[in-house]
């Protein structure tokens, strides 16, 4: 704001300089001066506006961010909402996996006991029966 006060501050000393070169202005001298600090308070005015219009400007690029900006954390949050579903639903399966690789291998070992016991009894009780194993 400062540089847009400096034509009208030369405008000031330039009439305090005529003035001091003669004891009255003349009025064509009073004219030109007001002419200058028109001149002057229109360049004011025109950078004001300039500025007023730059200003609109971003206000309204800024509140495009903003909009843009909010839609992007909406669908952020919503990813990690789902993300933390997907997380919760691979934790449940994972664990009710390893539930299945327990209980077969604990389905595993007590059939294999069966059938050794089995065949161990079978030999027993029916030595002179030959019997094989199946392989596997």
């Amino acid at each position: 704001m400062r540089h847009n006060l400096a034509p009208t501050a030369a405008v000031a000393i330039s009439l305090a300089l005529l003035a001091g070169c003669s004891s009255q202005p003349s009025t064509a001298d009073l004219m030109r001066g007001q002419a200058e600090e028109a001149k002057a308070v229109a360049q004011v005015r025109d950078q004001l506006a300039d500025q007023w219009e730059e200003g609109k400007s971003l206000v309204a690029a800024g509140e495009k961010q903003i909009v843009s900006g909010e839609d992007l954390v909406d669908d952020g949050e919503a990813n990690i909402r789902k993300g933390q579903a997907l997380i919760e639903k691979g934790n449940k399966q994972i664990k009710k996996g390893k539930g299945r690789i327990t209980s077969g291998n604990k389905q595993v070992a007590q059939g294999r006991k069966m059938v050794d016991e089995s065949l161990s009894t079978y030999r027993q009780s029916f030595p002179e029966q030959s019997v094989t194993l199946e392989k596997k």
